[in-house]
């Protein structure tokens, strides 16, 4: 009689099902592996656009009304929305202007160039002592190769008379979904109150801004989807829906140090 080699029906129906369950074993650790990968490149992501955000703002407004000489009191001239000597002016909850998302705050500064040309607009854009810079921030719609909104800067160089010399206008980041700001009115030595754009009576009144944004990351998490409602400032909260990425509100205040009252 032949000895029985190899395995039994039963055996090797043992042996695959143990082989299946290590390889959903793996399976499942390769897609939490994955899903943690993806959460972590998220919140790098939006921790990473706040950084930007605040350092594009806050360089921006912290030169809002530099005079390359301070000795020399020269007025800034009234030129487009500004009157004269105003170094701000924002608009609230734009709703007009279709490169801005709507309901979103835009800001825009302006200061004068420097002799050695160390100052520069927010696109690189290098005015001399003789002209002056302005800058517009705003949040703009995703463009055609991108996921979602960004903070956009258009910049332009003026001569002294308030004459347009020469414009230009880039993303500065993508990741940004709104834009809320508020204007600290008050003296030299303390701010009285907060208000937005539209209740700024005497734009010479300002001392500061403060600002919110919602910073969101450029891919999915892959996590649950979001419903949160993300308060802002100026009485303004966002409640978004229909996608899992992850955000976060960034806020600051920024004093103008070169205000001309």
């Amino acid at each position: 009689m032949l000895e029985q080699k190899g395995l039994s029906l039963v055996e090797l129906m043992i042996a695959m099902a143990l082989g299946l369950i290590l390889t959903l074993g793996v399976v499942e650790i390769f897609l939490s592996s994955k899903q943690t990968y993806t959460v972590v490149v998220s919140q790098s992501q939006t921790q990473e656009n706040a950084r930007v955000v605040k350092h594009f703002l806050g360089r921006g407004l912290r030169h809002a009304g530099y005079w390359d000489d301070a000795t020399v009191p020269i007025a800034l001239p009234n030129a487009g929305d500004f009157a004269d000597n105003q170094i701000v002016f924002a608009t609230n909850n734009d709703t007009a202007d279709a490169s801005v998302v709507d309901g979103t705050d835009t800001i825009t500064v302006r200061f004068n160039g420097t002799a050695d040309g160390q100052l520069q607009g927010c696109t690189g854009m290098t005015p001399t002592e003789n002209q002056i810079i302005v800058d517009r921030y705003y949040v703009a719609p995703a463009g055609a190769n991108e996921q979602v909104s960004g903070l956009r800067c258009d910049s332009e160089i003026q001569n002294m008379a308030g004459t347009s010399v020469s414009t230009d206008s880039q993303p500065l980041i993508i990741g940004v979904e709104n834009l809320q700001i508020e204007f600290g009115i008050g003296t030299a030595d303390r701010i009285t109150q907060y208000v937005s754009a539209d209740e700024v009576t005497n734009w010479g009144d300002v001392r500061s801004v403060r600002y919110a944004l919602l910073v969101t990351s450029n891919q999915n998490s892959g996590g649950q989807e979001d419903t949160n409602t993300y308060n802002l400032i100026d009485g303004e909260s966002v409640t978004v829906s229909g996608d899992n990425r992850l955000r976060q509100v960034q806020r600051d205040t920024v004093f103008l140090r070169n205000f001309r009252g």
